[in-house]
């Protein structure tokens, strides 16, 4: 009976995110638990965007509609003296469908706005 229960959890979950995706304003965040660490979907977001990480890149494909905005949040840093928040670079892609993040350091995070 848990097997059935749980299923329908998800189901409803997907559900839910593939209404929100199809009324727009839907989101998909990834985030890192560290500096250095792979980026972990949150909430569903492998359901909305497709992420892989290879070397340098982060390559995604929506899987939900088209992508209006791609938000990437770095990690804050300090050499003792002087502490700098994380870099956060905003864009508009090109492709509102698939694209590429050109990364010098794994960032904290990652989000995909939707229309």
């Amino acid at each position: 009976m848990q097997g059935v229960n749980t299923h329908r959890l998800v189901g409803l979950g997907l559900a839910t995110i593939l209404t929100l995706s199809a009324a727009g304003g839907a989101a998909a965040v990834w985030v890192a638990g560290g500096p250095g660490e792979n980026l972990h979907p949150e909430r569903g977001a492998n359901l909305i965007v497709e992420l892989t990480q290879v070397n340098n890149s982060l390559l995604w494909s929506s899987l939900a509609g088209n992508v209006s905005l791609v938000e990437t949040t770095g990690w804050p840093s300090s050499d003792g003296t002087h502490d700098l928040g994380g870099a956060l670079v905003i864009e508009k892609p090109a492709n509102p469908l698939a694209g590429t993040i050109n990364i010098g350091e794994k960032p904290q995070s990652v989000a995909f706005s939707l229309d």
